[in-house]
């Protein structure tokens, strides 16, 4: 596509600055269900974001019809809407980093694959879970597959390019044991196809679900809980809000005005690293073309600063640091720094805990400017530094700032979750743990 036609079309007609955000997404999902094909979807998606200044005034208009006319049309409507806007905020049209950071893309073409080796590994994903123990059946199974290009190019002679291509798959088993009933998947997310183990897939599916099963609840008390790597993270993701600049302008994070302030235990980093080789994407720029780059978040329990896009850094007199994703400010790879300690060895103090490794309730439950979450939970018992039987039907209540404070281990086994948020296993000390007081002695 010629954008740079489009760009001097935008600017015959009085956009001051123009930006193009230009995607391409092409997806395949399949769906199995009793071996046999339930949903079979491709789709090969093209949009464009047109991001202008006029008469000062910066506004952005989405579509996905690319033709000579369209664009046309799209470019007045943009400039339609920058007349009508009353608010006062930064304008600005971002000319390009100084240098950006250079990224080794893995693109592997999944369309290289047949879909019939695809639909049968579905198959046999599913045929591999039933039959084994306590499997009642299995709810469905998943594979999905997703390739994404974003071209980026503006007024100021700024043209970049992103890419990347990735699939994945589970299957939602459905375990009974003396009707105790539970769920159980795990998702597997591969850059080359040839990654995908069929029996570990099984395996793993099969140890989540059997674990679940025969938990029964505790009484309420206050006790250690010691968090799963991939459960702090899903935790810590729900609070990213709290180190955007946007929330610190609009007075919706408790960390502003604490900067370079201790916020946490001094064993405590957070980090989020863009490059990062353990996480599954690395993000050489954001959405309105900043380069990206490590940033210490909390460097030793002390907040060092918010993850701005180009507005709010204008606003707080701050250079942009890359977190603008999807109209939004956002993280990259954040992430607790690790420690040296062993799984085992973070647990062998406890006598009597909860080793949490299941959450619901992450959205209602949690409140993100207060910092007080309760959420249902389940996990295992710690008992005398041991995992032992398994724990359900509890609520976990709490504030994620205090908590921040009452960490007294960091483990060593660092996970990213698909939500691009990782963490290794959490020891706190003491948390309110809400269960089955009928069993109170």
């Amino acid at each position: 596509m010629s954008y740079e036609k489009w760009i001097k079309l935008g600017l015959e007609k009085g956009l001051e600055d123009l930006q193009i955000f230009a995607t391409r997404n092409r997806s395949l999902k399949l769906t199995i269900y009793q071996g046999r094909i339930d949903q079979h979807v491709e789709s090969d998606v093209e949009s464009v974001t047109l991001r202008g200044i006029y008469g000062g005034k910066i506004t952005s208009i989405k579509f996905e019809n690319t033709n000579t006319d369209a664009i046309e049309t799209m470019i007045d409507r943009l400039i339609s809407n920058a007349k009508a806007l009353t608010a006062n905020e930064p304008a600005i049209i971002f000319e390009g980093s100084e240098s950006y950071p250079e990224v080794k893309v893995e693109s592997f073409d999944f369309t290289r694959v047949p879909i019939a080796d695809k639909i049968q590994l579905a198959k046999d994903y599913e045929a591999g879970l039933l039959g084994q123990k306590f499997v009642k059946q299995v709810q469905s199974t998943t594979y999905q597959e997703t390739e994404n290009e974003t071209t980026l190019i503006n007024s100021k002679g700024l043209k970049l390019h992103r890419s990347n291509s990735f699939a994945y798959a589970y299957a939602i088993g459905v375990f009974e044991k003396d009707d105790d009933i539970k769920t159980a998947y795990d998702i597997k997310l591969v850059k080359d196809y040839s990654d995908f183990n069929l029996a570990d897939m099984i395996q793993t599916t099969l140890e989540k679900g059997w674990a679940k099963l025969g938990g029964s609840s505790i009484s309420s008390a206050q006790l250690p809980v010691v968090f799963s790597n991939e459960k702090f993270g899903e935790l810590l993701a729900t609070f990213t809000t709290i180190f955007s600049g946007e929330s610190a302008y609009r007075n919706l994070s408790p960390l502003k005005d604490k900067v370079n302030e201790a916020i946490a235990i001094e064993g405590l980093s957070i980090i989020d690293d863009p490059l990062h080789p353990d996480a599954y994407f690395q993000i050489p720029f954001d959405d309105e073309g900043v380069a990206t780059a490590p940033m210490n978040l909390v460097d030793k329990g002390v907040f060092k600063g918010f993850m701005h896009d180009l507005k709010t850094a204008s606003i707080f007199k701050e250079a942009p640091n890359g977190h603008s994703f999807s109209g939004r400010i956002s993280t990259t790879n954040m992430y607790v720094q690790p420690s040296n300690v062993g799984f085992d060895e973070l647990i062998q103090p406890i006598e009597n805990g909860i080793y949490i490794t299941e959450l619901a309730g992450l959205h209602a439950g949690v409140k993100a400017v207060s910092g007080d979450f309760s959420l249902q939970a389940g996990g295992f018992k710690i008992e005398n530094g041991n995992v032992t039987t398994p724990v359900k039907m509890i609520v976990l209540s709490g504030n994620f700032f205090k908590l921040l404070n009452g960490i007294t281990g960091i483990g060593s086994d660092l996970k990213f979750g698909l939500n691009n948020v990782g963490s290794p296993s959490v020891f706190v000390s003491s948390l309110s743990i809400g269960g089955d007081d009928s069993k109170a002695s």
